[in-house]
């Protein structure tokens, strides 16, 4: 106590107040350097626009809206003109008589390829005959049994398309062996086994046996045994079956198709692979009445697609680094230049809290990268993603901003001179 006035006390300003005085004094020494704060703001939008011209020389294609129920593909009735039974024979029925004597690896039994079908020679017309297996597009039949196990050991002796202009292989769907062998309980065995004797023809001369599931995997896995099984099929119980398949008989199931946009082709290869005339067999048999026999692929609404976005994945991330580096470095910068001048313990001595100080530049880097964000925003959503919702896209630029932001004021705790 001097002179009845208490020595050493002083009241602290508002918490509030202070942050909003400390933030002017902020934006005073911003634009004192308007040309470093603008390039800040700036720098990451103008990086963006660089990329416009680049979205628009690449290009849009547009696609309708996708249905598939137009033009329903019957696979029998294409293939079954070319097919005919040995003549003098009764079975199969439903096959005209063949006027010649097909070569015996056109045949499966008393069901051949007549003599028109062409050969290696003529490779136009055998691409054109097979097209079914490589373009189809709509709803399609599930094909027969012995339509299946005739064209795929046709298959085997040809030189196909490897792989169509979609990129699907379907000719190894259709080379993958001749060999079928059915596992598991012999009573279901024997029950399945005498059904597919029974509806079908070609089985009888397809069906290969073994000592356990072990020994087929185990054949079907080896050299020899690769290019002669087609399928494995295991009976746990009269409701729960399995049918290993060759896996170059079906699509590949080991990777993620969700990269792309619409219907994935390769389901085709089910069809040329017989996995889904295996199923429908069996289903057959197991409910005792027909089961429906088309495979129709989930409608996809009208799309387009843009080179530039397809591809922008995985470059993007790079570009939006190179341009927040100088933001990001400024950030730093101008919180340990007061650190090193020695501003903010003058400023903790006149008063001020180490609260306020912190969120007047929490708050100072907050307005400044919202700017960018929003501005990225702008030109993103007039530009590249003009069909997604303006909100959507600011916040994705807006919280990416942020993170950078508090990344910024964190790493400024382990610097104490801005140079």
């Amino acid at each position: 106590m001097l002179g009845g006035v208490r020595v050493g006390e002083f009241e602290r300003p508002n918490v509030l107040a202070a942050v909003y005085f400390v933030m002017e004094k902020n934006v005073r020494l911003k634009l004192r350097s308007w040309k470093g704060t603008l390039l800040e703001i700036l720098l990451p939008v103008l990086f963006m626009t660089m990329l416009v011209p680049a979205y628009y020389a690449a290009g849009s294609d547009n696609y309708k809206d996708l249905e598939y129920l137009e033009n329903h593909f019957d696979v029998d009735a294409h293939f079954k003109p070319w097919m005919c039974r040995l003549d003098g024979q009764a079975e199969p029925m439903g096959y005209a008589t063949c006027t010649d004597t097909p070569p015996e690896w056109h045949c499966l039994g008393n069901l051949c390829l007549n003599s028109s079908v062409p050969d290696n020679n003529d490779n136009g017309a055998l691409e054109e005959l097979l097209s079914p297996w490589y373009d189809i597009r709509n709803s399609t039949t599930i094909p027969s049994f012995d339509v299946v196990a005739l064209w795929r050991n046709f298959a085997q002796t040809v030189d196909l398309p490897g792989t169509d202009d979609e990129g699907v292989n379907v000719a190894n769907a259709l080379r993958t062996g001749g060999n079928i062998s059915i596992m598991g309980e012999p009573a279901l065995v024997e029950r399945f086994d005498d059904w597919f004797l029974t509806n079908t023809h070609t089985y009888k001369y397809t069906k290969r046996s073994f000592k356990s599931e072990k020994a087929a995997t185990d054949y079907a896995s080896s050299k020899e045994g690769s290019s002669k099984i087609w399928a494995v099929i295991v009976f746990n119980n009269l409701t729960e079956y399995t049918i290993r398949m060759n896996y170059t008989a079906v699509p590949d199931t080991a990777t993620s198709t969700a990269e792309d946009i619409g219907y994935d082709k390769s389901y085709r290869q089910y069809i040329g692979g017989g996995f889904l005339t295996l199923q429908s067999l069996i289903n057959a048999n197991i409910t005792g009445a027909e089961v429906p026999s088309a495979i129709v692929p989930m409608p996809v609404q009208g799309y387009h697609s843009n080179g530039f976005l397809k591809n922008a994945g995985s470059f993007l991330p790079l570009v939006l680094t190179l341009a927040f580096l100088f933001p990001l470095s400024q950030i730093v910068s101008s919180i340990v230049r007061e650190k090193e001048a020695r501003i903010r313990e003058a400023m903790l001595i006149m008063g001020l809290s180490s609260t306020a100080f912190k969120l007047s530049w929490v708050m100072t880097t907050i307005v400044q990268m919202s700017i960018t964000g929003l501005l990225l925003a702008l030109v993103v959503s007039w530009t590249f993603l003009d069909n997604t919702e303006f909100g959507i896209t600011f916040m994705l630029f807006w919280s990416y901003c942020m993170s950078l932001a508090a990344a910024g004021i964190m790493m400024s705790v382990f610097f104490s001179k801005a140079s």
